[in-house]
């Protein structure tokens, strides 16, 4: 008897995963990374979005932090890039995410993720989703999808922890 593949991540063997995402939602993730990629390399660098991507080093010091972020953005736009690109290339092209690529997937999911909820006013201190169920509220859609990617990024870490020896448990000492 065959076993059925359970969640959107399934590890394999060989530590790579299988993608168990019908082609709609790989066509919605490849299209949100595009759009995150247009932000990336389009987007005003004052942009509240951004700052949630970007997020301050030096609370205390504005001079430090613009320092930091001169020094540190655009080696952190390069590395998102990165993983926007090969993310979008397996998901796109393939059922199958190498073992490197579940740590890429989670970095672009939640920057896609942080982007929206920015959008829907959701901030740290929420305790629950920003959402409705009244079809006439204009931003209904997109709290769904917040909702969504979150339980999506939900699914890709728990894969990544099964991918980990022990769960990620440290070793017990004897």
């Amino acid at each position: 008897m065959r076993r059925r593949a359970s969640g959107p991540f399934q590890l394999q063997a060989d530590g790579s995963f299988r993608v168990n995402l019908p082609p709609d939602v790989r066509e919605l993730l490849v299209h949100l990374f595009g759009e995150l990629r247009d932000v990336l390399t389009q987007g005003n660098t004052s942009d509240p979005a951004l700052r949630r991507l970007f997020p301050v080093a030096y609370h205390d010091d504005a001079e430090r932090d613009a320092e930091y972020q001169d020094l540190m953005r655009s080696e952190l736009v390069a590395s998102r890039l990165t993983a926007i690109s090969r993310v979008t290339e397996a998901i796109g092209g393939g059922d199958r995410l190498e073992p490197g690529d579940m740590d890429l997937l989670l970095q672009s999911l939640n920057a896609v993720r942080l982007l929206l909820g920015t959008m829907l006013n959701v901030s740290e201190a929420d305790e629950t989703e920003s959402g409705t169920d009244d079809p006439d509220d204009p931003v209904a859609a997109q709290a769904h999808l917040y909702s969504y990617l979150g339980w999506l990024l939900e699914a890709a870490v728990g894969a990544a922890i099964a991918a980990v020896p022990d769960g990620g448990n440290p070793p017990k000492l004897r």
